[in-house]
């Protein structure tokens, strides 16, 4: 794959992901500069661009449930019923292995090998890659990785437990190459923390904590690795979360805001709130509901509703807000929330740890509160919930409280497709997920969706891709 240099993704004609964002590398083929830095932006605004896009958050949010398409009368039943583009396949396959990671592995080469070493660089290029190829497995499984971006013309496929293993490994070592005394790092192109390493660090163990935790139920062995992980510094505040910034320029804007803005005059004409989402909100009267969905237009004031997947929506359904839409929403690749929402886990489950579901409460209601507060909802309404919505898991079993805190880390990730998506399927075993997801009526018979077919590229130009495919609801090796 190191044949392979840099170049865009091909973007769905419909949905631009990155275009003349902020003028890094406009002519990515043009490119002549040796500086690892460039390579780095470059990468990792195409990253945000896709996850926050018409590849990657609309097909996964349909799929897994957390938007509803409202059928015939708004986006169709298409990503509903798993019919995937090969465009939109293609394309994210495309940005894990040449525009973020081929272009990433170069700048790792340059920062260690160049003419002065940038230690500092390359851990930040490290740590990004690994948060990239985490991605990479959980969408599409065993994925080339040992023998990719390397001189190998046809790189093997390696398992997901093995890659998963590997990148505990390398965010490691990133870690230990970080030196706080060196200058020499990326600050203006670190559209995320401008240069800020102990940012990075933070980051960096939360992953490791968010890998732990998608391997544990296959791997109970990591116990030990993510009790001690509870004492390290990790994710501990809003101000150290991974938000890719979007701002109300023009070609800076939010992709989501842009495909409304260009294709529907700034209304959301093709976004709904799926019940899989919007029952558990109004079950508990979540103050969120008006943060998350704007009324249908037929709707009274204050009236909302919601519609199952692959299901026909009407004028009184409720839409996704526009908030959630504006032009400078943040990509969220890891919020402070979601450390908490482990946290609660690790103590209602007893993972490495006796269980204890008092400080499971505390945990729990601690990553509601800032889910709320990053959603800018009133403090007062906080307040309230949290005092007389929130159910009290402290009484409860390990199990019913585990739900509960399952229930409220996948209400926090409804606006973040591919995280809900590893969230749900990571959630329980097989009928006890939270949500318990239906297969969507018209969909392929065999189960819901679990992982995307491989590029069409890559299965026709790579002789080691596998001869016998799997299909979309095969189980990936994490999920239990």
């Amino acid at each position: 794959m190191k044949k392979i240099f840099i170049i865009p993704v091909i973007i769905m004609m419909l949905f631009t992901s990155c275009e003349t964002w902020l003028d890094v590398n406009d002519s990515p083929n043009s490119v002549t500069s040796t500086d690892p830095s460039g390579l780095f932006t470059f990468s990792l605004v195409s990253y945000a661009g896709n996850r926050a896009g018409g590849d990657s958050y609309l097909p996964i949010g349909f799929l897994n449930q957390s938007i509803a398409s409202g059928g015939s009368y708004g986006w169709g039943y298409g990503d509903d019923r798993y019919d995937l583009s090969p465009y939109t396949i293609g394309n994210t396959w495309s940005l894990y292995y040449v525009s973020g990671g081929n272009n990433l592995n170069l700048a790792i080469d340059i920062a260690e090998n160049g003419d002065q070493v940038q230690n500092n660089v390359a851990a930040q290029c490290k740590i990004l890659l690994a948060e990239m190829v985490y991605e990479t497995t959980m969408i599409y499984g065993d994925v080339p990785y040992f023998q990719a971006w390397t001189d190998e013309a046809y790189p093997e496929f390696d398992s997901q437990e093995e890659i998963l293993n590997d990148l505990i490994l390398k965010l490691d070592a990133a870690i230990a190459q970080i030196d706080m005394d060196d200058p020499i790092r990326i600050i203006e192109g670190d559209l995320v923390y401008a240069g800020d390493l102990t940012k990075w660090i933070k980051f960096a163990k939360s992953l490791k904590l968010r890998i732990f935790m998608t391997m544990y139920d296959q791997d109970p062995t990591v116990a030990s690795d993510i009790a001690s992980l509870l004492s390290e510094d990790l994710i501990s505040s809003a101000d150290d979360a991974f938000l890719f910034p979007f701002f109300d320029t023009p070609e800076n804007e939010n992709p989501k805001f842009k495909i409304l803005d260009k294709y529907a005059n700034g209304s959301n004409l093709w976004f709904f709130a799926n019940s899989n989402v919007f029952d558990f909100m109004a079950a508990y009267d979540d103050p969120r509901i008006p943060v998350y969905f704007d009324e249908g237009d037929d709707a009274a004031p204050g009236e909302y509703s919601a519609v199952q997947t692959a299901t026909e929506a009407d004028g009184t359904t409720s839409k996704i807000s526009l908030y959630l839409y504006r032009a400078d929403a943040p990509e969220v690749v890891y919020s402070y929330s979601e450390v908490l929402f482990f946290k609660a886990e690790i103590y209602a489950r007893g993972i490495g740890v006796a269980v204890d579901m008092g400080t499971a409460h505390d945990y729990y209601s601690q990553a509601v509160e800032e889910a709320m507060t990053f959603y800018e909802v009133a403090e007062a309404d906080i307040t309230s919930f949290l005092n007389s919505d929130l159910p009290d898991i402290s009484g409860m079993s390990p199990e019913d409280g585990l739900r509960e805190i399952h229930i409220q880390h996948w209400i926090d990730l409804m606006d973040r497709s591919l995280d809900g998506w590893i969230q749900s399927r990571r959630s329980g075993d097989e009928g006890n997920e939270v949500p318990n997801l239906q297969l969507p009526n018209g969909a392929p018979a065999g189960g819901i969706m679990r992982r995307w077919p491989y590029a069409d590229d890559e299965l026709s130009g790579n002789i080691n891709a596998p001869s016998e495919l799997p299909h979309i609801y095969d189980k990936l090796w994490f999920d239990k």
